[in-house]
């Protein structure tokens, strides 16, 4: 497994001004966000319509025993169906448009200034007094004995500011967790500080069900604990 290409999730990238970019998600930082997050909106706003639209019976009920007729019902379903449709497309679209894409770090500094590159445009360049943090979490879960399911894995990348959360982002499986770990040292140099969380469970077994006259089966589960690993001195772990 390889760490991400440039201009996909999990990509470092240059910048013409020696910028260095760390790529959460793909697209952001213009305006054509928008009409690239229309269709994915929409499909939103159809998901929440049916929501409103699935509320609309218990309503109709009350409305109904309040002593209100037919015509009442018509119009709080419109109302309801409309709203749960526009707060579904706003929501949305909003979301698609001011989520971070992109964290980008300053050329020189030190500590760098680092800027959040959002769905329509670049924030202002943020110095910190102590430097930002990039964690690097990789949660396996195993299967259990007998599981005809593959091990599953989440890797997720997180931007630690003062032990507080700045921007996270959930990054493709197949990323090599130890290998773009070191990518991100060779891009970014000792001024940030690197870090590899690795938690490892095992997935739950089903419960059986108990037998007439017997005792009950019970699938018992297996869970691990955390390793830490990284650059920048953190020593351990693992992951990949």
């Amino acid at each position: 497994m390889t760490a991400g290409c440039a201009g996909a999730p999990g990509g470092v990238e240059r910048g013409d001004a020696g910028t260095t970019d760390v790529v959460l998600r793909a697209g952001g930082g213009s305006w054509r966000t928008v009409p690239r997050s229309l269709g994915n909106a929409a499909l939103t706003a159809l998901g929440t319509g049916l929501l409103g639209l699935a509320l609309v019976l218990p309503v109709a009920v009350i409305v109904l025993f309040s002593g209100a007729g037919w015509a009442m019902v018509g119009v709080v379903a419109l109302w309801m169906v409309s709203a749960a449709v526009a707060a579904g497309f706003a929501g949305a679209l909003a979301a698609a448009c001011f989520r971070v894409y992109r964290i980008r770090f300053s050329a020189s500094g030190e500590p760098p200034a680092v800027r959040l590159v959002r769905g329509l445009g670049s924030g202002p360049w943020r110095p910190a007094e102590e430097p930002d943090r990039l964690r690097l979490e990789l949660e396996i879960e195993e299967p259990y004995a007998g599981d005809p399911l593959p091990a599953t894995r989440v890797l997720t990348l997180r931007l630690i500011r003062d032990d507080s959360d700045v921007c996270r982002a959930v990054l493709p499986p197949d990323i090599g967790a130890r290998q773009f770990l070191t990518t991100l040292e060779q891009a970014l140099g000792p001024a940030v500080l690197l870090e590899l969380h690795v938690k490892r469970i095992t997935r739950p077994a089903p419960r059986l069900r108990p037998r007439r006259g017997g005792p009950s089966g019970i699938g018992i589960s297996g869970a691990g604990g955390y390793s830490c690993g990284g650059g920048s001195g953190c020593g351990g772990g693992g992951g990949g």
